[in-house]
């Protein structure tokens, strides 16, 4: 089915798309709160390379390089970067990012299903569906490697039932996005998008054409290249990045390790639905025979889930074509059709209540949700020089209103391996001393008994309790917590 079949999208999906994409405006830095996730990682390397044309992350002077070049999976970088280049330093635009995956996703599930065979009503539940599935709100909106992985896959099958080099050059590319956007699962993107572009798995009623595969090569290169010429310009910083973070972080296979552990499931309160319909619906495929291509790459996809520490994240693509699948069953005549449809209506649900938490969090909680107005609270404290050590959470405010202040992430206490890693080597060492030091409240004291410089710091007396900088919000009933709580330690007043 052509691609040109958008101009069959029912209206009512896009009176929908058009309610989600002002929702998704409304939150964007909101919900989640700006710099409370791993997006300060991405940030902090595109504000450098805005500043300096090198990605890097000077928050992070640790012993792996992090401060010369920054080689954490750069397709989220690029998306900050733009998104800062053009909305400044704003927690709209740290957040904008979220906004673009989030609406992708949406629409290339409505297309890959209906390339797939789907109706327009059934492919429009799925691709509104998309909206309620944790597992991909969890990778897309918090702005993770995993949302750009996933809009990078499923353009490529967008593509994939497309004739002509044009097409195929595309499908290249984007399988090298999908590669860039996270280091850990590209074996298992590329495999997946090599078994349908040699035809082994066809997921389409189209049969490919494998006289055009060398276009599709061709656009792996072009998407890889800047990237191993930027390695060639920083190849120890690289190894030492990618090797170190990998060896303390991959390899685990928690999933299979914890199955029968009843608190790891209870981590897994909010996914756990998805997770079991994954499963139900992947048995289901490999019983019918004209689906058992879609889960063999289902399954494919679904496997870093099973090798590496588990998070529901790793498995938002496996879902998205689940979903997809869901409408083509959906439109079918036999027993399957009213149970995808009802799967597919309880996915719209699900959808209609989150878009309604984040529309009603980005009205009513907007002032105490955006991290940048911490700044003008902080100023009357400030007034000392020297570094600041500083909880991710400060990150916009420090960068926006202190621009000119040495900055360094304190990482919190409960920083796991794969993070201390980046830990700048100066909060490591006990003879140097930090003038400011501002984290989360609730976990203050152990946050810099953690680092040894602020420990040290805290027992001389450098470092006493200043002032709590707290932004308040209007508590609503799924949303409670307060984003922004945090506590200043710096040199006694006078």
């Amino acid at each position: 089915m052509p691609i040109s079949s958008f101009a069959r999208v029912p209206l009512w999906l896009w009176a929908a798309w058009g309610g989600a994409l002002i929702v998704l405006i409304l939150r964007a830095g909101l919900y989640p709160a700006a710099l409370t996730g791993d997006e300060i990682w991405f940030t902090e390397s595109a504000y450098q390379f805005l500043q300096t044309g090198t990605p890097k992350r000077l928050i992070h002077a640790d012993g792996v390089g992090s401060a010369t070049a920054d080689f954490l999976p750069p397709i989220i970088m690029l998306l900050q970067t733009l998104a800062l280049w053009v909305g400044g330093l704003t927690a709209a635009a740290v957040g904008a990012p979220s906004v673009l995956l989030m609406m992708l996703a949406s629409i290339l599930v409505y297309a890959v299903a209906r390339q797939a065979g789907a109706t327009p009503s059934a492919a429009g539940l799925a691709a509104l569906a998309v909206f309620g599935a944790q597992t991909i709100l969890r990778g897309a909106l918090y702005v993770r490697y995993e949302g750009a992985v996933l809009v990078a896959f499923l353009g490529f099958l967008a593509l994939v039932p497309v004739a002509g080099r044009t097409a195929a050059l595309g499908r290249g590319v984007l399988v090298g996005a999908a590669g860039l956007a996270y280091y850990p699962t590209a074996p298992f993107v590329g495999l997946a998008a090599l078994l349908i572009e040699a035809g082994l798995l066809r997921l389409f009623p189209t049969s490919p054409n494998r006289r055009v595969i060398l276009w599709t090569a061709l656009g792996f290169t072009l998407a890889i290249a800047p990237f191993l010429l930027y390695v060639g310009r920083y190849p120890a910083e690289f190894t030492a990045q990618v090797l170190t973070n990998g060896a303390a972080h991959y390899g685990t296979a928690e999933l299979l390790s914890r199955f029968t552990d009843l608190g790891f499931w209870q981590g897994q309160r909010e996914t756990l639905p998805e997770s079991l319909a994954l499963f139900a619906l992947l048995l289901l495929a490999f019983l019918r025979k004209g689906a058992r291509a879609w889960a063999g790459i289902m399954l494919l996809l679904a496997l870093p889930a099973l090798l590496y520490p588990f998070n529901p994240r790793l498995l938002g693509l496996s879902v998205a074509l689940a979903l997809c699948l869901a409408a083509v069953w959906a439109s079918r005549k036999d027993w399957m059709k009213p149970v995808a449809r009802l799967g597919l209506i309880g996915g719209v649900l699900a959808a209609t209540a989150m878009l309604g938490l984040m529309g009603s969090v980005g009205l009513l909680q907007a002032e105490g949700r955006d991290g940048a107005a911490l700044g003008p609270l902080l100023k009357p404290y400030l007034t000392q020089p020297g570094v600041i050590a500083a909880d991710q959470r400060a990150w916009l405010a420090l960068r926006r209103d202190f621009p000119e202040r040495a900055f360094l992430h304190g990482l919190p206490s409960w920083s796991p391996p794969q993070v201390s890693v980046f830990e700048a080597l100066a909060l490591r060492d006990p003879n140097f001393r930090a003038t400011y030091a501002l984290v989360q409240t609730d976990i203050a004291e152990a946050t810099l008994a953690r680092a040894p410089a602020l420990a040290a710091g805290r027992a001389e007396g450098s470092l006493v309790p200043l002032a709590r900088i707290t932004l308040p919000i209007r508590p609503l009933p799924l949303a409670r917590a307060v984003p922004f709580d945090l506590t200043l330690y710096g040199p006694k007043p006078f």
